[in-house]
C-alpha cells in the first residue's frame, strides 16, 4: 500500500461524511417504518408483539428485547424510545458490516469508500425477483433480510461481532489459546444468544466441525496438545450453549399455548418447499459464483469458518422442525438465514479482494472480465430486487410477498 492510499484511508473525507449522512437518513426511514409497524394494523410485522411485551403475560425477560423493553417501560420510555433502539440496530448492522468487510479485506489496499458503499448495500443483498421463475421477495426465499423481525435484526448485529471474535480466537490460537479473544468470544456469543439463539445453534456445531478437521489434519503439533488447545477454545461457547438449551426448555415446556409443542427431526418441510432450486439460485446467485471461483480460500481458517457456519445453518433448517403452536413461526429458518447472511457478506469481501488483486485470473483476462461482469450484474439484480421489496414494505405491503 503506497503512502497516498494510506493517507486517503486515514483521514476523514467527503465520502465519510456522505456515508454517515446516509446512515443517519436511513436510520430515520427505519424509525418511521418500524413505528408504523408498531402502531398500524396495515403494516404487518412482529414488532407489535415485542413492543407490547412489558404489558403481556409472557414478558420474556430472559430474552434481550423482552428484558430491554420491560426495563424501558418501567422507566417511562414508551413506543418512540423503543422504536429508536430498533432503528439504531439497523445503523449498527451497517457499521459492523463495514468493520467485518474491513477485516476480510485488510491488506488489499481497497479504498474505504468502497467498503462504506458495500456496507450500505448489505441489507439489500437478498433474493433476485424473477417473474415466472422465483416470484418472491421474502416468502419461499432462501435468504433475505427480515425487516419485520426485531429479534432477527438484533441477532444479526451481535452475531457479526461474535463471529469476528470467534475468527480472531480461531486464527490466533495456533500454539496456545489467546485469552483475550477467548473471553471476547465467550461474552459476545452469550449476548448474541440472549438476543436470539439461532446463530449459536449454527456456531456451536460449526466450531465442532472445524475443530475435528484441525484435529485430524497432520501438523507438527502433538495430538494431545492440539486436542487440549481445541477443547479450551471450545469452552468459550459453553455459556451460550447452556443459555440456548435453557431457552429451548422454556420455549417448549413453559405455560400457555405458545409453549405447547416440541422440536422434531423432520425433512418433509424441505421436500415440500416450493421451487427450492429457484429459491437457492435466486437467493444466493452472487455468493455461489464468488465462492465457486474462489474455492481454494477454504484452506484459510476464516473462510472455512464462514463456510462451516453456512452449512450448519442450512442443516439446522433442513433437519429441525417445530410442532404445535410454534410450527408456523419458522424459528429454525432463522439459523439458515444467519448462515446465508455471512455467506453473502463474506462473498462481497472476497469479490473486492479479487478486484484489487491484479494477479487474480491474470493468465485468463477474458475469464477475469467475464467473472466481474457476471457478479456485477448479479449484485445489481440482488440489490434492485430488495430495494423494490423495501419500498413495498414502506408502503404498507405485507412482508410475506
Amino acid at each position: 500500500m503506497n503512502k497516498k492510499t494510506l493517507n486517503s484511508n486515514s483521514r476523514l473525507n467527503i465520502f465519510d461524511l456522505i456515508y454517515l449522512a446516509l446512515i443517519t437518513a436511513f436510520t430515520g426511514v427505519c424509525y418511521k417504518l418500524f413505528y408504523r409497524m408498531c402502531v398500524s394494523e396495515t403494516y404487518e410485522s412482529d414488532f407489535t408483539w415485542y413492543i407490547n411485551l412489558p404489558t403481556s403475560q409472557y414478558k420474556e425477560r430472559h430474552r434481550l428485547l423482552g428484558f430491554l423493553f420491560d426495563l424501558m417501560y418501567r422507566h417511562g420510555i414508551r413506543i418512540p424510545g423503543m422504536v429508536l433502539y430498533l432503528a439504531l440496530v439497523i445503523a449498527g448492522i451497517i457499521l459492523m458490516s463495514y468493520v467485518y468487510l474491513k477485516f476480510f479485506t485488510a491488506g488489499s489496499g481497497v479504498n474505504r469508500a468502497v467498503l462504506e458503499l458495500a456496507s450500505l448495500l448489505v441489507l439489500f443483498m437478498g433474493p433476485i425477483y424473477v417473474p415466472g421463475f422465483h416470484e418472491y421477495y421474502y416468502r419461499w426465499s432462501f435468504q433475505t433480510f427480515a425487516w419485520h423481525s426485531p429479534t432477527e435484526q438484533s441477532m444479526i448485529l451481535y452475531s457479526i461481532i461474535a463471529m469476528l471474535c470467534f475468527i480472531k480466537m480461531y486464527e490466533e490460537s495456533e500454539e496456545k489459546v489467546n485469552r483475550k479473544w477467548w473471553l471476547a468470544t465467550m461474552l459476545t456469543s452469550l449476548f448474541c444468544a440472549f438476543a436470539k439463539p439461532s446463530f449459536i445453534i449454527d456456531l456451536i456445531p460449526a466450531m465442532i466441525l472445524l475443530f475435528l478437521i484441525d484435529l485430524f489434519t497432520p501438523s507438527g503439533e502433538s495430538f494431545g496438545h492440539k486436542l487440549g488447545r481445541l477443547v479450551i477454545m471450545g469452552t468459550s461457547l459453553i455459556p451460550a450453549g447452556v443459555y440456548m438449551l435453557a431457552v429451548m426448555k422454556y420455549s417448549f415446556n413453559g405455560e400457555g399455548d405458545l409453549h405447547e409443542g416440541s422440536v422434531i427431526i423432520d425433512i418433509q418441510h424441505v421436500i415440500d418447499y416450493p421451487n427450492l432450486t429457484g429459491a437457492i439460485v435466486c437467493g444466493l446467485a452472487f455468493p455461489i459464483v464468488v465462492w465457486l471461483v474462489n474455492i481454494k480460500l477454504l484452506k484459510e481458517k476464516r473462510y472455512r469458518a464462514v463456510a462451516a457456519l453456512f452449512v450448519m445453518g442450512v442443516i439446522q433448517w433442513s433437519l429441525l422442525y417445530e410442532e404445535g403452536e410454534r410450527a408456523a413461526h419458522g424459528n429454525f429458518a432463522w439459523g439458515r438465514q444467519a448462515g446465508c447472511f455471512f455467506f453473502f457478506l463474506t462473498s462481497v469481501a472476497i469479490a473486492i479482494n479479487n478486484w484489487k488483486d491484479k494477479q487474480f485470473l491474470s493468465e485468463k483476462p477474458l475469464l477475469r472480465k467475464a467473472y466481474f461482469a457476471l457478479i456485477g450484474l448479479l449484485l445489481i439484480m440482488h440489490v434492485a430486487s430488495q430495494l423494490r421489496y423495501f419500498y413495498l414494505i414502506c408502503m404498507g405491503h405485507k412482508y410475506l410477498i
